[in-house]
């Protein structure tokens, strides 16, 4: 998959993954996943689908068993990629979208703002966090030292550092991740009104409209830690308006929705 990884990541974007791109050439259904936004939710369902109402072994029917991802995540043929990219008129494309200062507060309370206590993830581990903390120390912010916490501040002044589209992915402005220039979205369900609604909707699309599969949809799947505190001051939120200031405007959602977060 390398090869056609960097094929599509020219057409697409940096942020593109086979991982997060659902497609039904038969369905003419495209889905662009989004991380911190119900990501891992879809992928749980369309699974499930895949498996009880159509039988399948693998989610990707078979197809990269050595890549295992794609056992848990149906990866499209290599075809498939190409059909989209060359008759994007022929399909619906489909993707959820989050309100861009709770996804920010997401991002960090998941990645960052309890592993000096509970550990890190993984994938945070390493030069990541090292690159955060080196961040801290070079500005003299909270989370420079090995073990301390890294505070919301810190973690703002940090993606607030780095140009859109080098950011990861998690913290990424939406418009970005999503590829919203290169790809003319039917629709973008918002996740905390529509979330449901919008999966109901694919999953009838693709003939997985089942009672088996739609009825676990109220369940959320690797739900974000809690993070009763507030984190937002007027500062803090408008240094994200303007780190997303493009997904406020494309999204619709509430420059002040920051109260209370």
């Amino acid at each position: 998959m390398s090869g056609l990884q960097q094929v599509i990541k020219t057409a697409l974007g940096p942020h593109f993954s086979p991982n997060k791109i659902y497609i039904n050439c038969a369905c003419r259904t495209v889905v662009v996943l989004n991380p911190k936004v119900g990501s891992t939710s879809f992928r749980h369902t369309l699974t499930k689908g895949l498996r009880e109402v159509q039988g399948r072994k693998y989610a990707s029917d078979g197809i990269y068993r050595l890549f295992k991802k794609a056992r848990d995540f149906p990866v499209a043929p290599v075809r498939d990629y190409f059909h989209v990219l060359a008759h994007p008129e022929q399909y619906e494309f489909y993707c959820f979208v989050r309100n861009p200062y709770a996804r920010l507060k997401s991002a960090w309370i998941d990645k960052l703002a309890y592993g000096h206590e509970r550990g890190y993830p993984r994938s945070f581990r390493g030069w990541r966090l090292d690159r955060i903390r080196r961040f801290a120390t070079a500005r003299d912010l909270p989370g420079g030292k090995d073990n301390s916490p890294i505070s919301f501040t810190t973690f703002v002044a940090y993606v607030e550092s780095e140009p859109t589209g080098k950011r990861n992915h998690h913290w990424d402005e939406q418009y970005t991740v999503l590829m919203m220039d290169r790809i003319a979205f039917t629709r973008a369900f918002k996740i905390e009104t529509e979330f449901v609604a919008g999966m109901k909707h694919i999953l009838r699309r693709v003939g997985l409209d089942d009672p088996r599969v739609t009825g676990e949809l109220d369940t959320p799947r690797n739900p974000s830690q809690k993070g009763g505190e507030l984190v937002f001051t007027q500062d803090l939120a408008d240094r994200a308006l303007r780190i997303f200031a493009r997904d406020f405007e494309t999204f619709g959602y509430p420059t002040d929705s920051w109260n209370g977060m």
